[in-house]
């Protein structure tokens, strides 16, 4: 039977989530930062990192189908309190993202021209764009062993240890984005490039610490050769989690680069603003990924340990703060701060003026995004994983692009119905959602779960 104290040991909502809030942030901020320090180039400038940042978001949707599976059933079984597989999921957790960063990394350096050429870059940045993509790419191994550290701690309640390693990893990527950029100290003036450059030095620095970090909170001690040793019945339950995970927000980022390719045909400054306005989008979201990351790993814990009512509860309680909050921050970003965040990027008065009526979108978008990402992390938490992935589908595709397409080439609204389009999905989809848990179709998933993988024990 689960061990009870386990789960009585956990922190609170608050105190799992606040520093994922801040880690989260300063992940995003890492493209913000490049974005933000290139525009004070030219708006070019900022339109030659769309793509690349576009494929960098891809990466982190694709090590997490992993890394996600890794954190909810290394959650799960410390609340059922079998350490062994807890050990097993962590050397397995960290082989699959040594393998799988590599394939992804060499993938993206060796198709980096024909990927911005499938994008529709524009002719008078495409090679630059390039470049930049050719660069980023060598990131994405190190950035995959890093998420799963993170993920790992995250499980374990030690949200504050990723927080202070972004903090580390942004101070070393503006650094040398000054010096890179600017030709400080001597340095050669390297352009987008060198941006690309500092994302991969800050990624590579911040490997070690995480180690370091993992041995001390989990107390696991790592054989390397337990690391490549895959046990059949936990590879299952990570993919049983992560696939339809990453299959959800695959299926979201295949259908924003879709509209980003209908974007890119609409010119290089709506395209530059398309940029610069999701990275406000990101930075709005940041709330909302905190608080279902957190109450992710709280319904996990109560999942492993059958206590399903304490996982209702907490779900429904994480949506009420979650709707207040993202409720006020929809009204009072985008309204009273969208035009300073988007001069933090450029001046352009072109761009100011695709951008203002999406600000008012986001306040009717931004709390269906909220209620969509709380459930679904919920749902995986506790095993039900294939209804949020058959909805994605479903929505995103028969109602997202048809509808911002049309609305953006045939309506002429241009980067406004492309957007109007996103707005529909997210709605369409957190409703769904929403059905979903109160009926509590997710308790029979729950409870198979459990009796599969943890009733047994190892």
């Amino acid at each position: 039977m689960p061990s009870p104290s386990v789960s009585a040991q956990l922190p609170s909502l608050f105190h799992i989530s606040w520093p994922i809030f801040i880690d989260l942030a300063l992940h995003f901020a890492t493209v913000m930062i490049n974005t933000a320090m290139v525009g004070m180039i030219s708006v070019d400038a900022v339109a030659e990192l769309t793509v690349g940042n576009q494929i960098f978001d891809l990466g982190f949707i694709l090590f997490n189908f992993i890394n996600i599976g890794v954190c909810v059933v290394t959650a799960q079984s410390l609340g059922n309190g079998n350490l062994k597989i807890v050990r097993r999921v962590i050397h397995m957790g960290l082989g699959l993202n040594l393998v799988w960063g590599t394939i992804v990394s060499a993938l993206v350096f060796l198709l980096s021209g024909y990927i911005v050429q499938l994008m529709n870059v524009p002719p008078e940045i495409l090679q630059s764009s390039h470049s930049y993509l050719r660069i980023l790419a060598l990131c994405f191994l190190p950035e995959a062993v890093c998420l799963c550290c993170g993920q790992i701690l995250r499980a374990y309640g030690c949200t504050r240890d990723s927080m202070y390693v972004a903090m580390i990893m942004n101070i070393i990527t503006m650094a040398l984005n000054a010096v890179f950029l600017f030709g400080l100290a001597g340095a050669p003036r390297l352009g987008v490039e060198g941006v690309a450059l500092s994302t991969v030095i800050g990624r590579l620095s911040c490997i070690g610490i995480f180690f370091w970090l993992l041995l001390r909170r989990t107390r696991v001690r790592l054989i390397p050769r337990f690391v490549f040793i895959m046990k059949r019945r936990i590879l299952r339950q990570i993919f049983a989690v992560g696939l339809p995970g990453a299959g959800e927000n695959l299926s979201w980022h295949l259908q924003f680069m879709v509209m980003t390719s209908v974007v890119s045909s609409l010119g290089a400054v709506v395209l530059a603003t398309h940029g610069i306005y999701m990275q406000l989008t990101m930075l709005m979201t940041v709330w909302s990924i905190s608080i279902s990351t957190g109450t992710e790993i709280l319904v996990a814990h109560y999942a492993g340990a059958m206590k399903l009512s304490l996982a209702n509860a907490q779900l429904l309680r994480s949506v009420k703060i979650g709707f207040v909050i993202t409720a006020i921050i929809a009204v009072t970003v985008p309204l009273f701060t969208g035009r300073f965040f988007f001069s933090c990027f450029t001046d352009s008065a072109a761009v100011l003026a695709t951008a203002a009526p999406i600000f008012l979108l986001s306040v009717l978008m931004e709390p269906g995004r909220m209620l969509n990402i709380i459930i679904i992390n919920s749902l995986r938490a506790v095993g039900d994983t294939k209804f949020p992935v058959v909805m994605a589908v479903i929505s995103m595709w028969g109602v997202s692009v048809p509808v911002g397409t049309f609305l953006a080439t045939h309506a002429g609204l241009g980067l406004l119905g492309v957007w109007i389009g996103f707005c529909c999905d997210e709605w369409t989809r957190g409703i769904a959602m929403l059905i979903r848990w109160r009926t509590k179709a997710w308790v029979k998933a729950a409870k198979r779960n459990w009796r599969v993988n943890f009733r047994r024990g190892f």
